[in-house]
Order: structure tokens, then sequence, then C-alpha cells
């Protein structure tokens, strides 16, 4: 049904396109009917003129006149319709062309019925779109002032019928401009809406793009992320284990004491690395899980990495204020990286999370641990697209070492609105 409704669209708008060079279809279907319906009304008054069933009161040396003229009438005007514009783009020639079809369709108004009013019509028409509107109520008045003096001169006609049928052609004449008029600001409408809805296809295609692009570009930095802090971490583990596992192979038959006590260290390193794995599958939760989302979500990372080997003490101060979701994100991913860090490289067994609120989120981690220096973590990939992250959003990260206590310092100051949103 859609499809039959789509190719009654097509089929329309077909019959109703204006190119500029050629008429619509429909336009050029109601000239060569009324041009064919005129030859054939001749064509008939001919021939009961012939037989002498018609009277008539015209001399013979007339109606022949008038015969002959109406076939030159029909072989010009139908010359003249291939040749006619219908744009106000054009060149001199084909407007010249354009003014002798109105001047021709004055010579139908002698003969009056439906093919005078078709061709004053298509008249009309072509006029509002090559000359204008101007242009077209000055056609209109002559055709009004041709209509009078046509019936005024007729035998038998009196003033009053004249004025009434100059009356009906201007009435006539009057809605078809307007009519006509009225289709042309539809039509240009419809075509600026499509040019409209054309441009903004092409930016949706291109936002898509773009957004496809981000999307794997994120997924792309995130999966070198990860296998980087996978290989960092549970590669460590596998190659250590390897090596203890083929220890134990090599002990097994001289030494199988020592080959046991290399299995128990394989085995404890491959509780380690599951341990290990499990916190990078909580690290990488994300946000609002279970419907936990801002300090929320902090804590309930900080819990799930918290464990015998490490305390990990979470304090809130302040409300958390209605942030937005960019920076909810960063201070979430501030944390997760200060807590990765503290747990893989600086060996702490405590660590303290302190997120204050105000005008300002401000996220603070430290640890007492001996690893990593300060200095080295902060030329790390993940800090600096950490420090990236904040900093687009108005915000600012810092890295400093605790002195006499040991350990990292870790600060992220982020404020409530991006700089966008003030």
């Amino acid at each position: 049904m859609l499809w039959l409704m789509s190719e009654r669209r097509n089929v329309l708008s077909d019959w109703l396109a204006l190119d500029g060079e050629r008429a619509p279809r429909v336009l050029s279907l109601c000239f060569w009917g009324a041009m064919t319906l005129f030859t054939l009304v001749n064509a008939v008054s001919s021939i009961l003129r012939t037989e002498g069933t018609q009277d008539v009161r015209l001399p013979e040396e007339m109606w022949n006149f008038l015969r002959i003229s109406s076939l030159a009438a029909v072989v010009l005007l139908s010359a003249l319709w291939l040749m006619l514009p219908w744009s106000a783009d054009t060149r001199a020639g084909r407007r010249a062309a354009a003014l002798l079809f109105y001047l021709g369709t004055l010579y139908f108004l002698l003969w009056g019925g439906f093919p005078a009013f078709v061709l004053t019509m298509l008249a009309i028409c072509n006029a509002v779109l090559v000359f204008g509107t101007p242009t077209a109520v000055a056609y209109i008045v002559i055709v009004a002032l041709t209509a009078f003096i046509t019936v005024i001169f007729s035998p038998g006609q009196t003033p009053a019928a004249a004025l009434l049928s100059t009356v009906l052609v201007t009435f006539q004449s009057l809605a078809v401009l307007i009519v006509f008029g009225a289709l042309m600001e539809v039509r240009r409408g419809m075509t600026e809406r499509e040019r409209l809805m054309s441009e903004l296809q092409r930016a949706h295609e291109q936002l898509t793009r773009y957004a496809d692009r981000v999307g794997e570009l994120t997924v792309t930095t995130e999966r070198t992320r990860m296998a980087r802090e996978m290989h960092d971490s549970v590669g460590h583990y596998l190659t250590v284990i390897n090596l203890t596992l083929a220890n134990a192979q090599r002990f097994r038959s001289l030494r199988p004491e020592e080959a046991w006590t290399e299995v128990e260290n394989a085995r404890g390193l491959t509780q380690e690395a599951l341990q290990d794995t499990r916190r990078w599958v909580h690290a990488l939760r994300p946000l609002k899980l279970e419907g936990r989302a801002g300090a929320e979500a902090m804590r309930s990372l900080a819990e799930a990495l918290s464990g015998p080997d490490i305390d990990i003490d979470f304090v809130q101060e302040g409300e958390w204020p209605s942030a937005t979701d960019e920076v909810e994100l960063a201070c979430y991913r501030m944390l997760q990286e200060a807590l990765t860090n503290a747990l893989r490289h600086s060996d702490a067994d405590r660590v303290r999370v302190r997120v204050r609120c105000s005008d300002d989120i401000e996220v603070d981690v430290s640890d007492n641990g001996v690893g990593a220096r300060a200095a080295e973590l902060d030329r790390g990939t993940g800090l600096t697209g950490l420090r990236e992250r904040i900093g687009s959003l108005g915000g600012e990260l810092s890295v400093e070492e605790r002195g006499p206590e040991g350990g990292v310092r870790l600060r992220a100051r982020l404020p409530v609105c991006t700089a966008a949103q003030r």
C-alpha cells in the first residue's frame, strides 16, 4: 500500500514538474487539448456550412478568411508553445516568443468558448513565471479590453452584455492568477523544504560518520589501555607461573620436594592473578551501575577494590551536586586510575579517598605505598589521558609525593558545570 502511494506521488510530481525549459505535462495536456478541440469545432462548422445545415450570417469571403486565419493561428501558437520559456532566467529570444504567444491568444477571444479560456489561463501562468505578476496583470487588462471590444462590436450585443462578459473574463483571469501564484508559492516552499531536508540529511550522515569514528577511536583507545594493563599484570603473572612450572618439571625427579614447592608457588601466583583480574572487572564497571551514580558509584568502586591486602577508606564531605555526566565520569575515571596505580605500582596497604563537594568537586586519593614515584606515574599514558579529559572540562589534576610519609597523592578538581555551560 505504501509502495502504491509512493508511486502515485511520483507520477503526480512528474506531471507537475517544472524545469524552466519545458512546460509541465499537465499544462501541455491542456494546451494540446484546447488546440485539438478548437480545430475539431472549426472543422465541424465548415462541414455544416458546406451542407447548408448551419445558419451563418457572415459572407463567404469573410468565412473563408476566418477559417484560414484560425488555421494559421493554431499553427503559429503551436510553434510558439514549443519555444516558450518557463523560467525568468532565459534569453531575450525566447522572451520575445512568449510575448508573441500572449498576443496570439487574443485572437481566440474572437471565437470564445473553452479553448479561449484555456489559452488565456496558460498565458497568465507563463507570464507569472517568466515576467512576474505585474506583466500577468497587464496581460489580464488587455484580455479584458479585447473581450469588451469583441462583444460590443458583435451583431445583436448590447453594452451591458459586453460589460458582463468583460467582468466574467476579468474574474476568471484574476482567479487563475491568484491560484497559480499560490501554487508557485507552495512549490517554492516545498523546494526550500526539500533543500533544507537534503542539507539536514547530509549533516545527519556526516554526524553519524563522525560519531562512528569517535566510537571507534574510543573503543580502540580503551582496548589499547586494557591490552597494556593486562600485559603488565596478568601477562606478568602468566610468565612467572610458566617459569615456576618449568622449574617444577625440571626438579620432579631429582628434587621432588623443591618441585612441589614450585607448584605451590605457581598456585599462589595463580590466586594473585585471579584476584587482580577480578579487580579489573570491578574497575571496568560503568557509572550508574545498579542505579548508583556520582559519589555512590565511586564509593562502590572503592569497596569493590578493597580487600585483605589493602584497606581503602572512602569519605565524602558535602552533598553531591547536580553535576553533568561528563564531570561525573571524569571523577569516576580519576578514582579508578588512582586506585589501579595504588594496587599495581605502590605496594600500598592503605588508601585514603576524600571527595569534597561545594562549588567545585575535589577528589583526593593518597596511599602509603613505596612503589612508583610521582614523576614516573605522571609520565604514564593513563594519567596523561586523564589530565586531558579533566582539562577539557575546566578542571585540573595534580600528582605529588607525600614526602616522609611515603606514597603518592592524586588530586583532581572539577567545576560542577563545564566552561561551555557557564
